[in-house]
């Protein structure tokens, strides 16, 4: 077992670059469980925003205190310069300007540069802001058709979109408990620890033990090739096996659930998509990339299949064309699992193995794709050594 726990050495010594990884997830990991599975509730986001009412007329006066519930408005500059810097500077969100004239075009039914706004920074809120205006217009025009003059019809558009609803959200027959949803979360985001832990750890120790001067030596000694390969593979396998579970139990203990019923299916997800991790580590060790490659390949696959595929955004979020490339990629089958198992989305039997089957086919297809690299690199090598052998 020399090769067995040389790989191990070697390992433990690789570790260290792959701690400030694990150590960040669990703090950020609990972060961000804590804060997914709090209660819900909705609130506006109050905008800071100057308001010009250049025409100064009721149905003017009336959009301005639409506009003005549930804001700040700021009425303390005096200049355009100054409402500038305040936008640059975050200061202002946004300034909204009635130009004169506004309460003709809401009589003759125009509605082309009714209303003016401007804004700095793109946000949520100032999107938010945007439509709300257009659908105050809209809502304004709409008791025009019905016969109202302009003062009526924005008055009844103000109470209209005003209105307060109180709404419960009912939860999902079938749906998780909080103990169990925040569990979920955390394994969520475990696609990404993995892919960098063990791209980190592990192909570097693969590079390390497989440089071909190693090999040659070692197949110089009583030690078969078949050997040398299946110790390095027990090895990985083990701390493989090994991560993963201690990612689970410290996952366990912080959110304070025990496994049963459906989460042991996220446990096998977990392990599966580890699985894939060590693959992919050990197809790429198989180029022999220096340590500045491993890392650049390691953040570009680790940080591009995490956002792409619904890890770090909610795929309910996502376009129809980032997910539709994305199902091409394991993380996104890992994490359609965990959607389904907190009611996200529709579970059903068969749909569960469809995610797991997938992923356990990226681990075959990259297995295969190692052992033809692997072959078509001793082959390559081997004319070169026979003809090292005969010149001697």
């Amino acid at each position: 077992m020399q090769v067995f726990n040389a790989f191990l050495r070697v390992l433990r010594s690789k570790f260290g670059s792959a701690i400030i990884y694990i150590v960040l997830f669990f703090i950020v990991g609990i972060m961000m469980t804590r804060a997914d599975s709090g209660t819900s509730v909705w609130e506006k986001t109050k905008m800071v925003m100057v308001i010009e009412d250049l025409d100064d007329t009721p149905e003017s006066r009336k959009l301005v205190e639409f506009i003005s519930e549930g804001n700040v408005v700021k009425d303390d500059f005096t200049n355009e310069d100054d409402i500038t810097d305040a936008m640059y500077y975050t200061m202002l969100d946004y300034v909204v300007t009635i130009p004169k004239g506004y309460a003709e075009k809401l009589a003759s039914g125009q509605t082309e540069g009714i209303i003016e706004s401007r804004h700095m920074h793109e946000s949520y809120a100032v999107a938010n802001m945007g439509m709300l205006l257009d659908e105050y217009v809209s809502t304004v025009m709409a008791y025009r058709q019905l016969g109202k003059t302009p003062l009526e019809a924005s008055e009844a558009a103000c109470k209209a979109l005003g209105a307060k609803v109180d709404v419960t959200i009912a939860q999902e027959e079938g749906k998780t408990e909080d103990a169990a949803s925040m569990m979920l979360i955390y394994f969520r985001y475990m696609p990404y620890i993995f892919l960098c832990v063990i791209m980190n750890t592990l192909c570097p120790a693969l590079v390390a033990m497989n440089k071909k001067d190693l090999r040659f030596r070692t197949d110089c000694s009583g030690l078969t090739p078949q050997s040398y390969t299946m110790q390095q593979f027990a090895a990985s396998a083990l701390y493989i096996v090994a991560l993963w579970a201690v990612f689970t139990v410290v996952g366990a203990v912080i959110n304070g659930v025990m496994f049963s019923g459906r989460l042991w299916l996220a446990v096998l997800n977990g392990l599966v998509f580890a699985l894939f991790s060590a693959v992919f580590a050990l197809f790429v060790s198989e180029f022999s990339p220096n340590p500045n490659v491993i890392t650049a390949i390691t953040q570009i696959a680790s940080l591009g299949m995490c956002f792409l595929c619904g890890v770090f955004v909610d795929q309910a979020l996502l376009g129809g064309g980032v997910l539709a490339a994305a199902r091409f990629l394991p993380a996104y089958w890992y994490v359609r699992l965990i959607r389904m198992l907190n009611s996200d989305i529709v579970f059903t039997t068969g749909e569960a193995a469809l995610c797991l089957g997938i992923q356990a086919g990226f681990v075959a297809v990259f297995v295969l794709l190692t052992i033809l690299v692997h072959r078509a690199r001793y082959v390559s090598a081997a004319p070169r050594k026979a003809a090292a052998g005969s010149a001697a």
